[in-house]
């Protein structure tokens, strides 16, 4: 049964690698998936000039962070897309204007598929998964990850999940069922908040839909995708070694056919990132000592009056 579906390219960039990179996965999308580059950016940042030839979705921080998601939105100046967890808000953005498809991929910018993305596709047709993502475990198997806490129930509920029932994964690559977006939507405007990678495992698998995991050899892979797509590490913190994790970039190919890797990017683009966050931190380290600065200075006249 052929399913109406969207493929979003993540991204916070988008120049002639980035354009190569989703030419290819538009390219080899099956006829009935609608590939849309998912574009967040800081205020002011203007739109990148490439985006005029394809099919985009842009947005800007203020945009994503919705006033009736009361938890995920919440802080002030210091609230971050990437340090908080909430790389899924620009998803439900698209999915705000555009909530008609059956199903939405999401795929970031800096995954590779080491064959035709046609193969990985036509591997999950059929398949009725609310979310296919990578590295799905459970608290109860992984307790010392250290996102468990960053799970938050709504403000005056008294909500007891066990260790069994927190579930984490890792989510460059997901595919959620128009269900599960409704379900995640209602969810944070309920007041539920947390790092994206564990809110949507945890609160779908709640609400009583599907979660599977696309491949790695976890309690949610499916017995026909075990170690198909790719290899990691779940029990180190970075999930290396293997082909699909958190840390060390790749700069170079690759050897093995069909196979997800993750991160592959330009050697200037990593060190720009990096210096980028660290950038970050030094403005908000030099901030708080401003703030402290201040209310010392204001305590001392007061004592003094």
């Amino acid at each position: 049964m052929v399913r109406s579906t969207a493929l979003l390219f993540q991204t916070h960039f988008f120049d002639r690698g980035a354009a190569r990179t989703f030419e290819k996965l538009q390219r080899q999308c099956p006829p009935h998936v609608s590939a849309v580059v998912l574009i967040h950016v800081a205020p002011g940042t203007p739109k990148p000039l490439l985006l005029a030839d394809v099919p985009h979705h842009f947005v800007t921080t203020p945009e994503i962070r919705n006033p009736a998601y009361s938890g995920k939105s919440a802080g002030g100046p210091e609230w971050r897309i990437w340090d908080g967890g909430h790389t899924d808000l620009p998803h439900l953005h698209f999915y705000s204007r555009r909530n008609t498809f059956e199903r939405y991929w999401s795929i970031e910018y800096d995954v590779r598929f080491s064959g035709s993305w046609r193969t990985f596709f036509d591997a999950f047709e059929d398949n009725d998964a609310d979310l296919l993502t990578t590295s799905v475990r459970t608290a109860a198997a992984h307790p010392d990850w250290p996102v468990w806490p960053m799970l938050t129930p709504p403000p005056g509920t008294e909500v007891m999940l066990t260790d069994a029932e927190r579930i984490c994964s890792f989510m460059p690559v997901w595919r959620a069922s128009r269900q599960a977006m409704e379900v995640m939507d209602r969810c944070y405007r309920e007041g539920w908040t947390g790092h994206s990678e564990l809110t949507w495992p945890t609160l779908l698998h709640r609400a009583g839909l599907k979660i599977e995991d696309l491949g790695g050899h976890g309690p949610f892979v499916a017995p026909a995708n075990r170690g198909r797509f790719y290899s990691n590490t779940v029990t180190n913190w970075d999930l290396s070694p293997g082909s699909f994790v958190y840390k060390p970039a790749r700069h170079g190919t690759w050897w093995r056919r069909d196979r997800l890797w993750h991160p592959v990017k330009p050697l200037r683009t990593t060190i720009d990132e990096d210096l980028g966050r660290v950038r970050q931190k030094l403005l908000v380290w030099q901030r708080r000592i401003a703030e402290r600065f201040a209310a010392g200075t204001d305590s001392t006249q007061t004592s003094r009056g």
